[in-house]
């Protein structure tokens, strides 16, 4: 934080010392993380979703206080721990692309980036979880955290990329896809409105956005060379409704989304 760089000597004059959110108090990580009205909000939006209710903190120990305090019990109690820092971190990157890129994230984006930060470090760190994670979004209660393998993905050949998409149609029409490497780690994904007027031609829209994330990556070297051989090589298979989980939930939280949001790493 600003004021912490301030106490260490360094000199940074031609940039305003407050938050980035308000724009009014000075940056330092109590009033960032807690006391400006922006993040109390978000704070609020996150423990609805979990149907805690939001108490206001004023420091990072009475925040982790509250946290572990909630009345959760068994493995969920894990699964919100995750979240909350999850949100966090959200907190963090959104803030650090304010002050160093001047890119400003709306509430509902990073209440996106952030419940879409928590489900992929849950599915990699409880593996033997599985969660429907359509209903991850909206209703988290209703989700099914049983410990049956999931039957939705399948893993790709050996150095190939697998894209799964997905269509809805719903008063206009959203896509979404992800992308995950030969040892089923997420690479990439996307979520959004489609020019399309139904759920099929949304699935086609669908397949040109992966490409597109896909040459977007830009990996260097012989090893995009390599990639781009492989996506000379598609094919394509129909599966059942909500077989892949992830697909059709980034679909459906398009439905919330002004414009198609596109990640990868």
């Amino acid at each position: 934080m600003k004021d912490f760089l301030i106490k260490r000597g360094v000199k940074i004059q031609d940039i305003l010392n407050v938050c980035p959110w308000c724009n009014r108090e000075q940056e330092r990580a109590d009033h960032v993380f807690f006391n400006c009205n922006f993040i109390a909000g978000f704070s609020k939006r996150i423990f609805n979703w979990w149907d805690i209710g939001w108490k206001v903190v004023s420091n990072f120990e009475e925040f982790y206080s509250l946290c572990f305090k909630a009345k959760i019990l068994g493995s969920c109690k894990s699964l919100w721990l995750i979240a909350i820092v999850a949100s966090c971190w959200s907190i963090w990157l959104a803030r650090n692309e304010m002050v160093f890129e001047n890119k400003v994230l709306s509430m509902d984006t990073l209440i996106f980036h952030s419940k879409m930060t928590a489900l992929l470090w849950v599915r990699a760190a409880v593996k033997e979880c599985r969660i429907q994670e359509r209903l991850w979004w909206f209703c988290l209660y209703k989700c099914s955290f049983s410990k049956s393998a999931s039957t939705g993905w399948s893993f790709p050949p050996h150095g190939w990329l697998k894209f799964n998409v997905s269509g809805v149609a719903f008063v206009g029409a959203f896509g979404g896809g992800v992308m995950r490497d030969e040892e089923g780690i997420v690479r990439a994904l996307f979520s959004g409105p489609s020019d399309a007027c139904d759920a099929e031609s949304t699935e086609l829209g669908a397949i040109i956005i992966a490409l597109d994330v896909f040459i977007d990556i830009g990996w260097k070297g012989s090893d995009f060379e390599r990639r781009c051989i492989c996506v000379g090589k598609l094919s394509f298979s129909i599966v059942e409704v909500c077989g892949n989980e992830m697909a059709d939930a980034l679909a459906s939280a398009g439905m919330s989304r002004p414009s198609m949001f596109k990640a990868w790493w």
